[in-house]
């Protein structure tokens, strides 16, 4: 009888997470008649690869397809687990509708999605979005993921780690 990796079977666990927060970013409307259905598209990998650093657990890839999970993301609490699901898909839906959503230049804060991408704010959100540094492109996955959710990510534990219950605002220069 074949034996299951660790990677299948934290993959079993973590999948219901995935799926349940995939499916409220899917049938958010950032405008009428709209939602972030390009979401479905997005897949999960279980790297062990990925918990390079204590704080590390999940990376999603720069066209938003693919997320990568930690092994060690089953083992956290649950509300810390969903959080950083959470926040991945905010990169997802960042990626997959780029400059599309308006955040806060100087710190963390709700997203707004840019409603006529043509019209003159939407064209120098453009242009800043193009030219965004880490911090920001963070502070703009939790505040997508704030929009989206109606719920605020915070940072605690020793390891600085997304949380929904509780903590600090994404300081600067969190890596």
């Amino acid at each position: 009888m074949p034996r299951v990796s660790r990677e299948e079977m934290v993959a079993a666990v973590l999948l219901p997470y995935f799926d349940a927060v995939r499916d409220v970013f899917a049938v958010f409307c950032p405008a009428p008649g709209l939602t972030l259905d390009k979401v479905q598209k997005v897949r999960f990998v279980v790297d062990p690869k990925i918990h390079d650093k204590p704080r590390h657990f999940a990376a999603t890839t720069e066209d938003g397809l693919r997320m990568f999970l930690a092994p060690q993301l089953a083992d956290l609490d649950e509300e810390v687990t969903v959080a950083i699901i959470t926040h991945e898909f905010g990169h997802a839906v960042d990626f997959l509708y780029p400059w599309r959503w308006i955040t806060p230049p100087d710190g963390p804060g709700k997203a707004v999605w840019v409603t006529d991408p043509l019209d003159s704010r939407g064209r120098q959100w453009r242009k800043l979005w193009q030219g965004r540094n880490a911090d920001q492109i963070e502070w703009a996955a939790d505040g997508i993921a704030h929009a989206v959710t109606g719920r605020a990510i915070g940072y605690k534990g020793a390891c600085v780690v997304q949380s929904f219950s509780g903590g600090i605002e994404r300081p600067v220069g969190l890596r």
